[in-house]
């Protein structure tokens, strides 16, 4: 085989899956990324899966897929459904009533605002922004610590200074 065709065939193998996962999709071709300009799903236009990174999800229509949000926001209307899984870090979720979703959610960072009456299909994890700015901060604070301590231990351990004793004055 010639050189060329083993590159073409090997770049051709590696895009199969690829292609399979975008024919077995229910998005139709409809999925949504955005950084820093917000997202808005209409009734007329639904969308696939939606990634957002630094802005607001807008959820006036179905979501046939995953919604990924970092450093944003979701807000649903009334009777909205995600199909997929939800993962919101960083960001705050707004469901409206009668919302669902019927994947799981993650939310990790960040504040869920989730009414009696939507419904989660799948599991919920949701760590809040007070536990989750524990942990986060947690390795620096020890780190803090640590170098106060060695700062302490140096100080209390070192000569003390002891001024020189004063020549008297000669008028």
């Amino acid at each position: 085989m010639v050189p060329q065709n083993r590159i073409l065939a090997a770049l051709l193998l590696a895009l199969l899956p690829a292609a399979a996962h975008a024919s077995h999709h229910d998005g139709g071709g409809t999925d949504r990324v955005s950084m820093f300009s917000n997202i808005t799903v209409t009734e007329d236009e639904p969308a696939g899966d939606i990634a957002c990174i630094f802005c607001s999800v807008n959820l006036n229509g179905d979501v046939h897929g995953d919604v990924a949000v970092l450093f944003g926001t979701v807000n649903g209307s009334p009777d909205r459904t995600i199909s997929g899984d939800v993962a919101i870090l960083f960001s705050s979720l707004h469901l409206g009533p009668d919302s669902h979703i019927r994947g799981d959610l993650a939310t990790a960072f960040s504040t869920a605002d989730i009414p009696s009456s939507a419904t989660v299909g799948g599991d919920r994890a949701i760590f809040s922004t007070g536990f989750g700015l524990t942990v986060l901060l947690a390795p620096l604070l020890l780190l803090a610590g640590i170098i106060w301590l060695i700062a302490h231990l140096l100080r209390e351990n070192r000569a003390r200074y002891t001024p020189h004793p004063q020549a008297p004055r000669r008028f």
